[in-house]
């Protein structure tokens, strides 16, 4: 059995490999994809503490390369295998080897015991860009509304005593507000349009279309956010629907 990482590889039968698979949820609870968790434990061998040391050396420079290719080999047959083309984000060296049992018999004489932790993950199938697809991660829609289109009213400043209420307009506009966001796997995703009920009361002046930074995971780019707001007026009630 060897593991390779990164064109660097174990010696023979000197590693446990532990699997861990977790999925990946969007905010409503889809699982549209899986975390690998990879722990490498293992132990380097020499004849001398300064060969040992030297192959310490090597260990560590290996997993200081991030985004290298995973491989469990039996012989010719592969027990597990990792492209980080293949992934989401890349294979990510979360945990560089660790020395956690320095004072174990035999430490930094013949022997070095250590563990390394290394993530990837997978989405199950390519985004579609549509926001009923799991690979739209967040959605959200709003509207709000601002008056009743009934009278106006304000309070005149007098020499003496309180401001005196006076009615202005008889009657008043309207203003709707919609608004929203939605976040895209590893696509920019399009904004909603006005609801077509609204769309002819829509002040287009003021339109605001807005995309924000992608959020990015092991220097990726994999979550595209884009936002909106729209600005409908009325002189009465605007219709529900």
């Amino acid at each position: 059995m060897i593991f390779t990482y990164n064109g660097y590889s174990h010696d023979e039968y000197s590693v446990t490999v532990d699997i861990n698979i977790r999925g990946l949820e969007n905010p409503t609870g889809y699982v549209y994809g899986n975390t690998v968790t990879l722990t490498v434990t293992g132990i380097l061998q020499a004849d001398s503490l300064s060969e040992l040391l030297t192959k310490q050396v090597a260990l560590q420079n290996a997993y200081k390369v991030q985004n290298g290719n995973v491989s469990w080999m039996s012989g010719s047959t592969t027990v597990y295998a990792i492209t980080s083309d293949d992934t989401l984000y890349g294979v990510r060296v979360v945990t560089p080897p660790t020395f956690a049992q320095g004072a174990a018999p035999g430490e930094l004489v013949n022997r070095r015991r250590y563990t390394i932790t290394l993530e990837a993950a997978y989405t199950y199938a390519a985004a579609t860009g549509s926001e009923e697809s799991p690979y739209v991660l967040d959605y959200e829609s709003n509207l709000s509304f601002t008056g009743t289109g009934g009278p106006t009213f304000g309070h005149l400043p007098t020499i003496t005593g309180k401001f005196q209420k006076q009615q202005l307009t008889e009657t008043s506009v309207v203003t709707c507000q919609q608004s929203g966001r939605r976040i895209g796997l590893n696509f920019t995703p399009s904004p909603d349009p006005p609801f077509e009920h609204l769309a002819d009361f829509e002040k287009l002046d003021r339109r605001v279309i807005r995309y924000g930074a992608p959020r990015r995971i092991n220097n990726t780019a994999v979550e595209y956010p884009v936002f909106w707001d729209y600005t409908f007026e009325r002189n009465q009630a605007f219709p529900i629907l």
